[in-house]
């Protein structure tokens, strides 16, 4: 009788521990890279509203500008129509694996 009860408390026991750790599991997310790039404009295109960056480690990269991304000059807040080819840039944001998202856009220099 005491080993029953002995069995069949262990066996709670584990069924209880297996229990509580899959409660406390995340199914994972999908993680996002981050893009950080500094170069010159080569092409802006506010319909598709995407910028081409070119930095001395690649021949221009297009990034797709969110709705929702910050452009400073100085301490102006700038529209992506108000950029101009040519201009140095930093951008920030993050790469899903398909799009390069920009999130942030700084002005360096503007001849």
């Amino acid at each position: 009788m005491m080993r029953t009860r002995i069995a069949t408390l262990g066996f709670a026991l584990v069924v209880g521990l297996t229990l509580a750790s899959t409660a406390g599991a995340q199914a994972r997310v999908e993680e996002r890279g981050n893009v950080a790039a500094t170069g010159d404009i080569q092409a802006i295109d506010v319909a598709k509203k995407t910028i081409t960056v070119k930095s001395t480690n690649d021949d221009g990269v297009v990034y797709t500008v969110a709705d929702s991304a910050s452009i400073m000059r100085q301490n102006n807040k700038l529209a992506l129509g108000d950029l101009k080819v040519g201009w140095n840039v930093v951008v920030n944001g993050h790469d899903d694996g398909t799009t390069k998202l920009v999130t942030f856009i700084k002005v360096l220099k503007a001849p």
